[in-house]
């Protein structure tokens, strides 16, 4: 078994699942281009376009709206 860190295993179960499904997105505050705090989505942006892995406002009624609207027209947020 790999030894990794815990952000690693997290950043490789990301990866998978992006690779794996077109349906899944992940967004949110800091996780496009700056990875995320933890860096935990370091580098999947540049790998999967902005279009899957992007940045948004400081507004969390925003992103759970945008996360229930998405998830009903069948996407994996």
């Amino acid at each position: 078994m790999a030894q990794m860190t815990m952000i690693q295993a997290i950043t490789d179960a990301l990866r998978i699942e992006l690779k794996n499904d077109p349906n899944v997105l992940i967004f949110g505050e800091d996780v496009g281009v700056n990875g995320g705090v933890f860096r935990a989505t370091e580098g999947l942006q540049a790998e999967f376009g902005e279009d899957r892995v992007f940045d948004t406002p400081l507004a969390e009624s925003g992103i759970g709206g945008l996360a229930i609207g998405l998830a009903l027209q069948g996407f994996r947020p």
